[in-house]
């Protein structure tokens, strides 16, 4: 132990220990001298402002500031020019090292184009979801009559109904048709036979009734070029019933002419309202085994 203490108070001990604190002093202010070489310490750049600026323009900024830059993104706005920068990251003013990197989102030349999904037959909620994935936006509610109530009955863009599907360009508003449940008022169901599928369809829209489907017959053939016909209604007309607004009417529809109304039937017969709805309702039963649903 004394020969410890002694060894610790020696000259060579003090020599050893003032080399070693001075070799570390040094490592220490070369690591300082380093980073701050490395980290470009008090030369940081504001990041300038580039929205609506053409990337050639932010171009030359950026080389003349000793700055990169990457397109990341692209969107489209109808109200700015084609090709501007739009938006940036970092933002404005943001001070960044040299050889910084930004990121611009420039405005597309043409909007993006997608495919319509299908909000038919959802509910608005999920029919809204469904749309801002898409790229959509939801725009003017409408309501009708229908059992379906908050339930998508029509997809519209500018007016016209628009099939899923169909091409359109992300960012469109789409407008929507919503059931809002049966009325308590009553009324007659229209008369629909001898009418093609759009016609039924809007005739029965018009009244503040829904077509639910139409069932083609062993006539109606894929590739047809001519429009089948209604020939068969689920109610039937019949001026003495009356049913609730926003009611279904099935349809059957046909290219075969001697089913059609008045091909050898006297139409006295169609307001035998009770018997002719159970035997409609019996072949929608049989004929739904193997008929698909009709869309023109």
């Amino acid at each position: 132990m004394n020969n410890f203490l002694a060894y610790l108070r020696s000259r060579m001990f003090l020599k050893n220990l003032a080399l070693a604190v001075s070799l570390g002093l040094f490592l220490l202010i070369l690591l300082f001298l380093y980073l701050r070489i490395y980290t470009h310490h008090g030369r940081s750049i504001a990041v300038p402002d580039f929205s609506y600026l053409p990337v050639p323009e932010a171009e030359k900024i950026i080389e003349h500031r000793h700055l990169r830059y990457e397109i990341f993104d692209s969107v489209y706005i109808a109200a700015r020019e084609k090709g501007v920068i739009v938006d940036q990251h970092p933002k404005a003013g943001r001070l960044v090292k040299k050889n910084r990197k930004i990121y611009f989102t420039i405005n597309a030349n043409a909007p993006e184009k997608i495919l319509m999904p299908d909000v038919e037959g959802i509910t608005l909620r999920e029919a809204q979801t469904k749309l801002e994935i898409s790229g959509l936006i939801l725009g003017e509610l409408s309501y009708r009559y229908d059992i379906g109530k908050n339930v998508v009955l029509e997809q519209k863009y500018m007016g016209e109904i628009i099939q899923a599907g169909d091409t359109i360009a992300k960012g469109s508003t789409i407008d929507l048709v919503l059931g809002k449940g049966l009325a308590n008022e009553k009324s007659m169901v229209p008369e629909l036979r001898g009418l093609t599928f759009e016609q039924a369809k809007n005739k029965a829209a018009n009244a503040f009734f829904a077509i639910s489907t139409a069932i083609p017959d062993m006539s109606v053939m894929e590739g047809d070029t001519l429009e089948p016909l209604v020939y068969k209604q689920y109610p039937m007309h019949n001026p003495s019933t009356l049913v609730p607004l926003g009611s279904q009417i099935t349809l059957w529809v046909t290219l075969d002419s001697t089913k059609l109304p008045g091909y050898g039937e006297d139409d006295s017969l169609n307001y035998q309202s009770d018997e002719l709805n159970e035997i409609n309702e019996h072949e929608y039963i049989e004929e739904s085994d193997y008929d698909m649903d009709y869309t023109p």
